[in-house]
């Protein structure tokens, strides 16, 4: 026996709500912490170091266009940093 729900309303949230929220995500680094590495999955494959994240720093996973996937890789290296820096100092520049 199934139940059908038929009355369900779209979330919403106030611009003090979706800055809380962030600001709860994101920790500021301290000057001891900064650049360490927390410890490696316990999952993750011997020698594979995609369980690795920064301290302070979070995994981001978005979708893209491969072309401007391309793009983003290539000026990565052009520019001598990582894909994360880039996204980074766009988001940096916002204000």
């Amino acid at each position: 026996m199934s139940t059908k729900i038929t009355n369900l309303k779209k979330p919403t949230l106030n611009d003090s709500a979706v800055l809380a929220f962030a600001e709860g995500s994101m920790k500021r680094e301290s000057a001891a912490t900064k650049g360490k590495v927390a410890a490696k999955s316990e999952n993750a494959p011997k020698g594979q170091k995609s369980g690795l994240v920064p301290t302070g720093d979070v995994r981001l996973t978005v979708n893209i266009r491969d072309d401007l996937h391309q793009r983003l890789k290539i000026r990565a290296v052009q520019e001598r940093t990582t894909v994360g820096e880039l996204i980074e100092q766009w988001i940096e520049g916002w204000h």
